[in-house]
């Protein structure tokens, strides 16, 4: 009776009655009745309790890099050459990596500039599902449009994040003002899909570079600014005051600041990467320094991915470098 009731169903057979009455005879009725009750707390306990599950192996972030609509993976943070290379894309596409169907593998996409009969050229949003070349898994859509503030400075740049929390990655457009001082706006949209954005955040301003990632590992994406070699991450998508400000970086170097979970741990954190050597103006921006915090500080690690054949050619209006886990 204990045990159904805690457990909801039935404990004893008929088995286990005659077990009751034979206990019985040899500890009467109250020794009976006792054994009953410690057995069936013992069952509730025992058989109630979660099996163990295995602690889930941290898996870090990887680096990815686009070049003329080829794609190079490499799978593991560690130097190399790429593990996986394909094409999906075109030269002159923006590159993004994101979770797009929410099985928690992010895969590649690309955001093509598509002149319209209106004279407008708009962003065309091909998205696939697995790491590999071949059609747009998800069915390709336009959201945003192309413009500059100066002749070799894009003024819209596509980027990518779990705004709410559902589990996968959709689209965003960051528009810099026309006042190289002004504020930059975030349109952000909760589903790949065209349609107007569902949040518009005005946060930071003037030509910071624009990142997304989750900075405190609270399961969805917010927005960042790279401002020389200062980070300054939201912890919500919201305007206002930054949550985290650090310097990581050097202003003696060329470098792109690539965020990622570089541990493992849930948490976005800061990376750049600089030429080989990294005194050089351009190049493949080979060397990857990585943080395991938002804080300023020495690398945590250091590893070398890619090199001159994939050469980013100034102006450098987006960033072809990517993290992907």
């Amino acid at each position: 009776w204990l045990y159904l009731k805690i457990r909801h169903r039935e404990g004893l057979g008929f088995g286990d009655v005659k077990l009751i009455a034979m206990v019985g005879s040899f500890l009467g009725l109250r020794g009976a009745f006792l054994t009953l009750v410690a057995g069936s707390v013992a069952a509730c306990l025992i058989l109630g309790w979660p099996a163990r599950v295995d602690a889930q192996v941290a898996v870090p972030s990887k680096p990815a890099i686009f070049h003329d609509g080829t794609w190079f993976l490499r799978d593991s943070l560690t130097s190399g050459v790429a593990t996986s290379t394909f094409r999906f894309g075109r030269g002159g596409d923006i590159p993004v990596m994101g979770d797009w169907d929410g099985d928690g593998a992010d895969t590649v996409g690309v955001v093509r500039a598509t002149p319209g009969s209106d004279g407008f050229v708009r962003y065309t949003w091909y998205l696939r599902n697995t790491n590999s070349g071949g059609a747009a898994d998800v069915t390709p859509f336009v959201y945003g449009r192309q413009q500059f503030v100066a002749a070799d400075q894009l003024g819209t740049i596509p980027l990518v994040g779990d705004w709410d929390g559902d589990g996968d990655d959709t689209a965003a457009v960051m528009l810099y003002d026309a006042d190289p001082a002004g504020p930059m706006r975030w349109h952000l949209r909760n589903s790949n899909t065209s349609g107007p954005a569902d949040d518009v955040v005005t946060y930071s301003r003037g030509r910071d570079v624009p990142i997304t990632g989750d900075w405190d590992g609270d399961g969805d994406d917010s927005l960042g600014v790279v401002r020389g070699t200062t980070w300054l991450l939201s912890n919500a998508v919201t305007g206002g005051a930054a949550d985290i400000s650090f310097v990581y970086g050097s202003p003696s170097f060329s470098e792109l600041p690539v965020p990622g979970d570089w541990d493992g741990n849930g948490t976005y954190t800061p990376a750049v990467l600089r030429n080989s050597p990294p005194t050089d103006a351009d190049g493949g921006y080979e060397q990857w320094l990585f943080r395991n915090a938002n804080s300023g500080g020495p690398a945590s690690g250091q590893i070398t991915f890619g090199g001159d054949a994939q050469t980013v050619d100034p102006p450098i209006e987006f960033i072809p470098r990517l993290s992907w886990k």
